[in-house]
């Protein structure tokens, strides 16, 4: 099923709820130099986005595009109907892919770094653009520790699901957080300065994981202030409210 993302925050929530999958696997201004432009002044592309109708992978990209201002084409496939006829057409058989004028990218960093780099969201310095991405991979590193959480849950298997949350917000996520919070000392945002598509990024997947036990940022207000600062700014905010109600 295809939405643009207009169409979609336009949908009654009702009819949002039901396109979602049965299954669990794993417009604003834009941005640029003049209207509708890059950060490098060119003429903007046309962006389509295709996942499931879930969050997951899929939500750190619509979150840079939404920071970005870049209007795009939310695709969301239903994984039990729609995506076994799909996934033969995908480069790798895997998404999230943003299709970039019809040119396919894969891999949720790779997309959400490139976006970054095109539209103003990102850093000149190769070192803080590389401590950068390290933020980003440490962040990523750990999703499939909280997707056996869910995994477990959907399966009904209530105690194997609270001994792995308790794992992870005990043993697997605190170091994270305690590392990306000394990260921030002396400085607003993860690479200096200026917010980038790193803060974007760690801050969707970090407030996701802070819903479940909102105790986790307690320890790291520096963390905290960026997660914060990012869901405050009005088009994330308006993205969040607007978009569809999905279980994860």
């Amino acid at each position: 099923m295809l939405r643009t993302v207009s169409s979609i925050l336009c949908a009654p929530r009702s009819v949002l709820h039901a396109l979602c999958s049965s299954s669990l696997p794993y417009s604003t201004s834009p941005r640029g130099n003049q209207p509708g432009g890059t950060s490098h002044g060119e003429a903007m592309p046309h962006y389509k986005l295709v996942y499931f109708n879930l969050r997951g992978r899929g939500e750190p990209i619509r979150w840079v595009l939404v920071a970005a201002h870049q209007p795009f084409d939310d695709v969301r496939y239903n994984r039990e109907t729609e995506w076994p006829f799909k996934k033969p057409e995908i480069p790798y058989g895997k998404v999230p892919i943003l299709y970039v004028d019809e040119k396919p990218l894969s891999q949720s960093v790779a997309i959400c770094r490139y976006l970054g780099r095109t539209h103003g969201l990102a850093v000149e310095d190769p070192w803080e653009a590389a401590k950068g991405d390290e933020v980003a991979d440490s962040v990523h590193d750990l999703l499939p520790h909280a997707a056996q959480i869910v995994y477990a849950k959907h399966a009904n298997d209530v105690e194997k699901a609270k001994m792995l949350a308790t794992e992870f917000y005990t043993s697997t996520l605190p170091p994270v957080m305690r590392e990306l919070d000394r990260r921030l000392e002396g400085r607003e945002w993860f690479c200096g300065d200026k917010m980038t598509w790193v803060d974007v990024y760690a801050a969707c997947y970090l407030s996701q994981l802070s819903t479940h036990h909102e105790s986790s940022m307690e320890a790291v207000p520096r963390l905290k202030s960026v997660v914060d600062r990012v869901l405050k700014l009005p088009q994330i905010e308006k993205w969040i409210k607007e978009r569809p109600d999905t279980p994860m």
